[in-house]
């Protein structure tokens, strides 16, 4: 039986037979993405003192956000994420002027904006975050309502199988 010939000028079929899109090298390995960000404290800046302050303004949110693969050997990652959430302003004389009764807690929910640059070792990230608070109830009375404030955003995987 004589064995089939076959044409290399012929046109391929199948996943192969599409190219790659070229992007510049900056472009390259860039994936959306999505979670959950928490951030524990704030430091915020103390404008009378030209000093700064650290504050436990917790901020629960979600995020969006573009991670670029640096190295897959290591698994490393830079990300980009835009956050949005609820955050927890704890409020003392120290921190806002009003003229209401305080009440009982000094605890008034807001909403917060916030992005940043977090790096992905592995299993564990590291990052620096900046956004804004606005503050309810209390809004303008509040002397860092829709002032910049910064985070570091460290975390680690706990679950979550490595990939062989």
């Amino acid at each position: 039986m004589p064995a089939a010939q076959t044409d290399s000028a012929a046109p391929k079929t199948g996943p192969a037979a599409v190219p790659p899109v070229a992007r510049p090298g900056f472009l390259q390995n860039w994936e959306f993405n999505g979670g959950q960000l928490t951030l524990p404290f704030k430091i915020r800046k103390m404008e009378e003192k030209n000093t700064f302050r650290l504050t436990t303004d917790v901020t629960i949110g979600g995020y969006i956000g573009a991670s670029k693969v640096i190295s897959e050997k290591h698994n490393y990652r830079l990300m980009v994420p835009i956050s949005a959430g609820l955050t927890f302003i704890n409020l003392d004389n120290s921190v806002s002027a009003l003229d209401l009764e305080t009440p009982a807690a000094d605890v008034v929910p807001g909403i917060t904006w916030c992005t940043g640059l977090i790096l992905q070792l592995g299993d564990c990230n590291v990052g620096l975050v900046v956004g804004k608070d606005y503050a309810s109830e209390v809004g303008d009375d509040w002397q860092y309502n829709g002032k910049f404030w910064w985070s570091f955003a460290i975390g680690y995987a706990f679950i979550g199988g490595k990939e062989d």
